[in-house]
């Protein structure tokens, strides 16, 4: 399951046409373009600051004591905090790429999305009646590397919120994906995991 800041991977790693494909998942985050990414020659490096997130997720595969909504239904994840996003290219264009972001989120989750052909949720309507909106704290991180040899990327999410009628809702997803020289990196990974578990 992939909740935040997926967009970066390809606003940044996607521009080179040499990274993997992960789980779609991002609709909009309102951090700022990089004006260093591996499209270009480096050296280069930049930093962004945001503070605002809205995501949109397809249902997720059913994680450990999850609640069936989860599994089920799309989902709206909308927060403030502290954003901040880091790019470094060197001359032989390795690139290194990560972003963080803690604050407060508003998970809603909707019976309906819209997907396009890349597997994107575009749109969601009709909030489930049987699921109230929780808010709560995330803290969200990513990081994408790749050179000659290898291509990583790995990211940890947790959130942990209630609801208006006081139940509880926590997430946690470990996930990491590498690929070893000479593989493709649009093909499957050599090591791949994803912890996604509710607790």
């Amino acid at each position: 399951m992939r909740f935040l800041l997926v967009r970066f991977v390809a606003a940044s790693a996607l521009a080179t046409g040499a990274m993997m494909p992960i789980a779609p998942s991002a609709h909009a985050a309102t951090a700022p373009d990089l004006t260093c990414d591996p499209s270009q020659p480096g050296p280069c490096t930049d930093t962004a600051h945001f503070s605002d997130v809205d995501e949109l997720n397809a249902p997720a595969s059913a994680g450990a004591a999850c609640p069936d909504w989860v599994s089920t239904d799309f989902a709206r994840f909308v927060g403030t905090g502290n954003g901040i996003e880091h790019i470094t290219v060197n001359k032989a264009q390795d690139a290194w790429f990560t972003t963080t972001f803690t604050g407060t989120m508003t998970v809603t989750a909707y019976l309906h999305g819209t997907v396009d052909s890349d597997g994107n949720v575009t749109s969601v309507s009709d909030p489930d009646p049987n699921v109230s909106p929780f808010t709560g704290k995330v803290t969200d991180w990513f990081g994408i590397e790749f050179n000659r040899q290898t291509s990583v990327v790995h990211s940890t999410f947790h959130f942990a919120g209630t609801n208006a009628q006081g139940e509880s809702f926590r997430v946690r997803d470990i996930s990491h994906s590498s690929w070893a020289k000479g593989e493709d990196p649009n093909g499957p990974p050599t090591k791949s995991f994803e912890k996604f578990a509710c607790f």
